[in-house]
């Protein structure tokens, strides 16, 4: 991905050029991949239960579908952005469930082994949480996140992102029974970072998280610690 590289040969990212799209036909093989070729025991590990999953094909199928029928639309109605890396598709950001008008529930993949752990999630958490208020008119996104998720649920915290308590989940594929920590923003939450990241440096994806992580007032409620 990257000719420079750090002190362990994992490659250097320039979060500049990080960013999100909406999800298209070409992406869907580096989807499936993630999902039905993973190692062993990795999305077990998120909490997702694979018995869950639609067979790999009708999956598949079914992205292709969806994208094919978005392009017949106005304004696109996508609920899943590609996050992408100097042009390359690397993950994905879904809102699922989702109730229009209300509220929708917001997950995070990075399919590329080489670009977890590089703060790529600081950048594309905000800028697909305001695509996606904007997109289907949400009053506020939930995420509910496995506790054992200690990478994402850091990322939330990082980003001032409220804590609201736990949950015991097992929607969509995540496997039943499994305790959450719940996190919430709301529109007019969002709308205040996206002002201050404007407001800073419209330019620079640097200033916009950082300038997201220190516009937030509200403290991590106590029970979620």
């Amino acid at each position: 991905m990257s000719a420079e590289a750090d002190a362990l040969g994992s490659p250097v990212v320039d979060l500049q050029l990080v960013t999100v799209r909406d999800l298209s036909e070409e992406d869907v093989n580096e989807v499936t991949e993630y999902w039905y070729h993973s190692p062993p025991g990795f999305i077990e590990a998120m909490g997702i239960d694979p018995k869950k999953l639609l067979p790999e094909p009708e999956f598949a199928r079914y992205l292709i579908e969806k994208c094919t029928a978005n392009k017949l639309l106005a304004a696109s109605k996508l609920n899943t952005l590609t996050i992408t890396y100097k042009g390359k598709a690397i993950g994905s950001h879904t809102i699922d469930p989702l109730v229009e008008g209300d509220h929708g529930i917001f997950h995070a993949h990075i399919w590329n082994p080489e670009m977890r752990r590089k703060g790529i999630a600081m950048i594309t958490y905000p800028k697909a949480c305001w695509i996606f208020m904007e997109r289907f008119d949400l009053k506020r996104i939930l995420f509910k996140t496995p506790m054992q998720n200690i990478g994402p649920i850091r990322v939330k915290e990082k980003l001032g992102i409220r804590c609201i308590g736990e949950e015991t989940v097992g929607f969509g594929i995540v496997r039943d029974g499994t305790l959450a920590k719940v996190f919430e923003l709301t529109r007019a939450e969002a709308a205040l970072r996206v002002k201050a990241h404007r407001s800073e440096n419209p330019n620079s994806n640097r200033s916009n998280a950082s300038a997201l992580s220190r516009c937030s007032e509200l403290a991590i409620s106590p029970s979620c610690r």
